[in-house]
């Protein structure tokens, strides 16, 4: 399983709503537009298939910044707390 943020830039609200519901299909949000997302190679292939289906390539942006094991257990947060990463997160799509 590899984990990656998945930040992104929505300009119409239907699109940005649909975007939100995949990712959280796939991962766990973080902030409103930023999702922590671990899945196996042939998931991250879907999640990427199924955002390039609902964005517009012209107007909107998705970013997947892959993150590592020790870069995770480093994440900090300043002001409210964030859950701390457990390597035995599961992730579930139906």
């Amino acid at each position: 399983m590899d984990s990656y943020l998945v930040c992104y830039d929505i300009s119409n609200p239907k699109r940005l709503r649909k975007v939100a519901r995949t990712c959280e299909d796939f991962g766990y949000r973080k902030q409103l537009s930023v999702f922590l997302v671990r899945v196996s190679a042939t998931d991250f292939v879907r999640l990427r298939s199924r955002l390039y289906d609902i964005i517009d390539l012209s107007e909107d942006q998705v970013l997947f910044i892959p993150l590592t094991e020790s870069g995770l257990q480093r994440m900090e947060a300043i002001g409210r707390p964030t859950d701390p990463h457990d390597k035995n997160d599961v992730v579930m799509i139906l």
